[in-house]
């Protein structure tokens, strides 16, 4: 029998915005499109570039007052995001109406991914409509 050369389990966990840049990652001005191209979209994550990566969810958290919104989520082939073609929308979550408060959590949301993603793929979310605080998104795997 062969060895395995594509694993199942990666190799190293990886809980991070998008691997690169600013941690984390803050969600505020609407995009309202269902292409992925907007340039208000956000990277939340990008698979490693040689062998991929797991993706198990995403997890936004409210960060003050918001009014409520809905997060769509949109997967990249590693091309110009800004290219409709080069993106597919995945799915949305609804994110409620929040309150800061110092006594009460704000809302946080888990929108479970539970896929593998090819080398270099992303995954970008967007708002549908514009927040006054913000919400974090994390993306929570593996690199392979």
């Amino acid at each position: 029998m062969a060895a395995n050369t594509t694993p199942i389990y990666s190799i190293v966990g990886v809980v991070t915005s998008d691997n690169a840049t600013a941690f984390p990652v803050a969600l505020v001005t609407a995009t309202a499109d269902y292409t992925g191209a907007s340039t208000n979209h956000k990277l939340i994550f990008t698979a490693d570039a040689t062998n991929g990566s797991f993706l198990a969810r995403l997890r936004f958290k409210a960060t003050g007052t918001n009014t409520p919104t809905v997060a769509r989520i949109y997967i990249n082939n590693g091309a110009d995001q800004t290219v409709a073609a080069n993106n597919v929308f995945f799915g949305e979550v609804s994110l409620p109406g929040t309150t800061a408060s110092n006594t009460v959590a704000t809302a946080e949301i888990d929108y479970p991914m539970g896929f593998a993603l090819d080398p270099g793929f992303r995954i970008y979310v967007g708002l549908a409509t514009t927040v006054a605080a913000s919400w974090i998104c994390t993306g929570i795997g593996g690199n392979y």
